[in-house]
């Protein structure tokens, strides 16, 4: 193994990763790249130690200054090379075609790939001869480009390299695919010559983009085509000349969060595969020494990535895997302290799997992933029984030793059942901002129960700015409450919200009975279609501080949950609680202030209002947008939303039960508001204390919160009175017979509990 021993301790260096590089780590990397460009063959050949034993001929080449014959001998050396092995290897191309290209499974792909046609995204593009490779069709209405144009991004990545173009060449040795991944190539490196510091404006130098292909589709690409007589030595050293100035890039223009995590394996990989370049040991003992100050600096001590998207944590994390992995793939001998890193994110897909094992779709998640295939691959680098359990089904390994679980920094209160297929589970979004890819949607939950998501979010739509990217990211089309029309927007005051300096604890409590979790939101609210993003600092013109909201959600386990919404302002307002769902959802209004899902083979679950109010079924309105889902990038289809309506001043409130069934079962669930008063008779307001009588097959509950308290755990403003019970209690549930004899009592925060003509059953 070589060895990377020097980098086993930087793990205590306190270099963070969520912004610009220190001073330390840009000192350093102005040493190793002090600029980006090769200027010339010379300049290419400087770069490379051709002192390397195989490299003599390569030597003799330059120093006569014979250059053309320089690169053949250098295609020549990397030809006859055996190490680093990568997960695809030259030498193990098929000497014989195995068919004609035309059987093959991705045989119509390719050829629209010939034909330099493209689609991604929800766009299409058909470039004919030659790629523009920073096409940004797009404009907003001072004539910039909006750079956050899908298409090609994913063609600057050139994913469709190792993808389809590689396999093609394999199965079939058919030159027209070496010919195109040779153009295009070396028409992108040629053609966007690399600039020294960041440039705004491009895919093919973004930050981002420009870095992807070192950590994947290029080394891939560079072994399925390297025996191709079509990828000439010129085109090789061209190729070459892409991964150092591509690296060197990355290095003195460092990005945040996940996408400088993505620069630095980009930066390690081209370091490790190309261990001939003088710099090569530079460049993997920079992206291993920032890579491990990153995995302390990017994810919270809860183990979740700072900028609190279940999609994009998965990335995060999976780029430290990804390294280890690639390291030990190419003979190195990845340091303990960035393995060691690794844990705790990996924790989190535990902790935060739904019972089908996905995740909870908050924020830019972009689908509900795989939690199984997500520790399968956690399993190379940690062997955590917990990890096999979920992985195997249970045949290996133990299960987790908790249900339900919060995240005290990151926020996420996630209310389980169990571990089985059928479990409810509910994942309530008490978290910050985020540092990055969020949505404006505090206090938003996913609901799920008997194998399927029930109460859901309904996807990303697209990262190019139109009215329905500007929908789906705001609260309009999330599970919160929006107040006349107007949501939530966090991001306008993005530097106080983004991320927290310590841990929440007060907001949640579980125990074997109850799981409470509690969230609270005062900040600006505005119109979505205000919402630029940041080329209008989010709105924040427009925005206003409007309302103040809390949310508590209760489990009672483990038959239903009871969300006590309590919203403030001055004047006079309307307010609308939202409640979405999957395209595929028949929903029903039986009666005021009750809706429910009527899908007969499937899980159901029913939304009980304490008070009857309007309801209403939106899908597919076009103005102003409500009732939407996109499936994927660039696509949306009618989905169901269920609102309830009510106007009201200085505030309204709003206590619903959340009751879910399995297929083929119906239940009947009753909810009635209950008086609550002082112990000398006072009446005490629902908005200040929730108490309800919640009746179904199982039996009648009297449930009481008292909401005059924000943290779960204090002790509640004294002792109140609700039908016949008197108690301190924070939170309390009292089960009760057909006759009223008390079965069960769970309480929170109690220490005082009378009823009269109290008796209990066994």
């Amino acid at each position: 193994m070589l060895s990377l021993a020097a980098m086993a301790v930087v793990m205590a260096v306190p270099f963070p990763a969520t912004g610009a590089q220190p001073k330390e780590m840009r000192v350093m990397a102005r040493g190793i790249a002090p600029r980006v460009r090769l200027v010339d063959d010379a300049d290419f050949f400087a770069a490379w130690s051709l002192d390397t034993i195989g490299m003599e001929a390569v030597r003799t080449a330059v120093e006569a200054g014979e250059y053309t014959t320089a690169k053949r001998e250098l295609k020549a050396y990397f030809l006859g090379r055996r190490e680093p092995t990568w997960k695809i290897n030259h030498w193990e191309m098929p000497t014989k075609p195995r068919g004609p290209a035309k059987r093959h499974s991705r045989y119509a792909e390719g050829e629209r790939i010939l034909e330099h046609k493209f689609s991604g995204g929800g766009f299409e593009v058909d470039f004919g001869d030659k790629i523009e490779w920073n096409h940004f069709p797009l404009k907003f209405a001072d004539g910039k480009p909006d750079t956050e144009y899908p298409l090609i991004h994913y063609i600057n990545r050139f994913g469709h390299l190792n993808r389809t173009l590689g396999p093609l060449y394999w199965y079939s040795h058919d030159e027209r695919y070496a010919a195109e991944f040779t153009y295009e190539v070396t028409d992108h490196v040629l053609s966007n010559p690399a600039p020294e510091n960041y440039r705004a404006h491009t895919a093919v130098w973004s930050r981002l983009t420009s870095c992807v292909p070192l950590s994947g589709s290029w080394v891939d690409a560079y072994n399925y085509f390297l025996p191709s007589r079509t990828f000439t030595p010129e085109a090789h050293a061209v190729m070459l000349k892409g991964f150092i100035e591509k690296a060197r890039y990355a290095i003195r223009n460092p990005d945040g969060v996940n996408r400088y995590m993505a620069q630095l394996r980009g930066i390690f990989i081209t370091g490790a595969f190309f261990p001939e370049l003088k710099q090569a040991e530079a460049f993997r003992d920079f992206a291993i020494r920032a890579l491990c100050a990153t995995a302390v600096d990017e994810f919270y001590p809860d183990g979740f990535s700072k900028e609190l998207c279940p999609g994009y944590h998965g990335g995060s994390a999976g780029i430290l895997r990804g390294i280890v992995l690639s390291a030990r793939k190419m003979g190195y001998d990845a340091p303990q302290a960035l393995v060691n890193g690794i844990k705790s994110p990996y924790d989190v897909f535990v902790k935060l799997a739904t019972p089908a094992r996905q995740l909870p779709m908050f924020g830019d998640t972009w689908g509900r992933g795989n939690v199984k295939k997500t520790l399968a691959g956690a399993l190379t680098v940690l062997d955590k029984p917990e990890f096999r359990w979920i992985v195997t089904d249970g045949s290996k390994g133990s299960p987790p030793s908790f249900t339900s679980v919060a995240f005290p920094w990151a926020g996420y209160r996630v209310m389980r059942s169990g571990w089985d297929r059928n479990a409810r589970y509910l994942c309530f979004d008490a978290a910050p901002l985020g540092v990055g890819h969020w949505h404006e949607d505090s206090l938003n939950f996913e609901c799920h129960a008997y194998g399927e998501p029930l109460i859901t979010e309904v996807g990303i739509y697209s990262y190019t700015m139109s009215k329905w990217s500007r929908y789906f990211y705001s609260s309009l089309a999330h599970n919160v409450v929006i107040v006349d029309g107007l949501g939530q927007n966090r991001a306008c005051e993005l530097r106080k919200n983004a991320a927290v300096t310590s841990p929440k604890t007060s907001n949640w409590y579980s125990d074997d009975d109850i799981d409470i979790a509690s969230g609270f939101y005062n900040g600006m609210w505005g119109d979505y279609a205000d919402c630029d993003r940041w080329r209008n600092a989010f709105g924040r013109d427009k925005a206003k501080s409007l309302a103040t909201h809390r949310r508590d959600i209760c489990f009672v386990k483990d038959d239903y949950w009871v969300v006590s919404d309590r919203l403030t302002a001055e004047g006079t307002h309307t307010y609308e609680q939202l409640f979405h769902f999957e395209a595929n959802r028949v929903l029903r209004l039986p009666k005021a202030g009750v809706a429910m899902t009527d899908n007969p083979e499937r899980a159901n679950i029913a939304i009980i209002q304490a008070d009857a109010m309007v309801g209403k079924i939106i899908e597919g309105r076009d103005e102003p947008p409500q009732g939407w889902e996109s499936p994927k990038q660039g696509e949306r289809r009618p989905a169901p939303v269920v609102v309830f309506e009510q106007t009201a001043s200085g505030g309204c409130i709003y206590d619903t039960v959340l009751y879910p069934t399995p297929p083929n079962k119906q239940r009947t669930v009753q909810v009635e508001r209950v008086p609550v008063t002082t112990a000398d008779g006072t009446p005490i307001p629902p908005a200040e204390v929730c108490a309800l009588r919640i009746t179904t097959d199982r039996g009648t509950d009297l449930y009481v919160n008292d909401l005059r308290v924000l943290n779960v755990n204090d002790v509640s403003c004294g002792v109140k009175v609700v039908d016949g019970v008197t108690t301190d209690a924070r939170v309390i549930v009292v089960r009760l017979d057909g006759e009223g004899n008390v079965l069960k009592i769970r309480a929170v925060a109690a220490t005082v509990f009378q009823k009269r003509d109290y008796s209990i059953k066994d």
